[in-house]
């Protein structure tokens, strides 16, 4: 009977206490629970409590090396809530950028980790008159590493010997999204009057 409540997607009283008793866990054992968490908090509206969540792991777990995803995750958060709440939308998008800000040491040089801190800016310039500008230049400056990024990657594969169809085909997605996100951004500079 226990592996069907847990199955189940929810925190109830009897799911919490058959995973302790059975499984041995606590609930928010890993960084994963309490992305699980935050996604569950997220799906229901409830935005302060997914952000309350990561922050609190992040904060008892200081040194975690999945912080770095907590913290995009509630940099995103705080965005989504900028988008719904126009009142506090300005305070919402600086604590984006304070939990953005706190990846950009361990941001590796990944096209997709990168390609969601340009996310992050962007998203920011667009509901923050305050920052659009700033954070476009920003959301620009990320793109410019992902492109030299992905010509490194180009030459890397191109050397083989016999490059592997999906590398090829990896490499030509990435381009055609990095290229579509360039241009969307440069209309946006543009429409803004910010260059």
């Amino acid at each position: 009977m226990w592996s069907v409540v847990l199955l189940r997607d929810d925190d109830s009283v009897l799911s919490i206490l058959i995973r302790r008793e059975h499984i041995g866990w606590a609930p928010d054992s890993t960084s994963g629970d309490v992305l699980r968490r935050m996604s569950k908090y997220q799906k229901k509206g409830r935005y302060d409590d997914a952000i309350r969540a990561g922050v609190m792991w992040t904060e008892k777990y200081p040194d975690a090396g999945s912080n770095v995803w907590l913290y995009m995750d509630v940099s995103a958060l705080y965005l989504l809530k900028a988008a719904k709440d126009g009142e506090h939308a300005e305070e919402d998008v600086k604590r984006a950028l304070l939990y953005r800000d706190k990846v950009l040491p361990f941001a590796s040089d990944g096209l997709y980790s990168l390609q969601q801190l340009a996310a992050i800016s962007e998203s920011a310039g667009d509901i923050s008159a305050a920052q659009r500008c700033v954070q476009y230049r920003n959301a620009n400056k990320i793109l410019d590493r992902m492109t030299v990024l992905l010509g490194e990657e180009k030459d890397r594969v191109a050397r083989q010997f016999k490059p592997r169809p999906d590398d090829v085909e990896r490499i030509k997605c990435d381009s055609d999204r990095l290229d579509a996100t360039v241009n969307r951004l440069k209309g946006k500079l543009r429409h803004s009057a910010c260059q």
